[in-house]
């Protein structure tokens, strides 16, 4: 199955090492067709590590509705995910979860939706809940009883305590520390 990486900077290559050491322990390997940019950043016969970047214009021409295939929309931004994933969402496309091989959880106590996104070094304990297209980078620890709702992006080195509510589009910058008991909200006052 053909599988589209949504974005072109250093996310998307960060994600595309992601699915490499994935790939090292996986039989059914995540093959990447290609990269999807903005038609506006699109630049002809450049590509990421051997493989080229496509427009979105030429996505929706020729992949959208072709065939099933995988999206993974490897951008910072919680919001932009969102409106890209609103876009191109239709029941030709999948949204794979990507884990890497060193995550440590609690797996009968950790639920999430699709598209998550889960980095070297990260430990979930029990009990926790993260939304879907959630992006989790490097080094990340998250305690207990903890929500983390939909397009919520958590920078390297992060650390939560439990119990801890972060709503949905919110950005945590890198080496945060979120104490106990506390509710994380957009300030849409920006």
């Amino acid at each position: 199955m053909k599988t589209f990486v949504f974005g072109g900077s250093g996310h998307a290559r960060e994600v595309e090492w992601l699915i490499t050491e994935i790939n090292k322990t996986k039989k059914n390997k995540i093959l990447i067709y290609c990269f999807v940019v903005h038609d506006s950043d699109f630049v002809a016969d450049v590509n990421i590590n051997n493989i080229p970047l496509i427009s979105e214009s030429d996505y929706f021409e020729k992949y959208h509705q072709a065939t099933l295939h995988n999206c993974i929309i490897a951008i910072g931004s919680g919001p932009l995910r969102r409106k890209i994933v609103n876009k191109i969402r239709s029941n030709k496309t999948i949204f794979p979860n990507l884990i890497h091989p060193s995550v440590i959880m609690d797996q009968r106590s950790v639920s999430f939706g699709e598209g998550l996104i889960l980095c070297a070094g990260t430990i979930l304990t029990a009990n926790i809940s993260l939304g879907n297209f959630t992006h989790i980078n490097v080094s990340v620890t998250i305690g207990h009883d903890t929500k983390i709702s939909d397009f919520v992006t958590i920078s390297p080195g992060v650390s939560i305590a439990g119990n801890v509510i972060v709503h949905s589009d919110c950005f945590i910058g890198i080496g945060a520390k979120i104490i106990e008991n506390v509710e994380i909200v957009k300030d849409l006052s920006f």
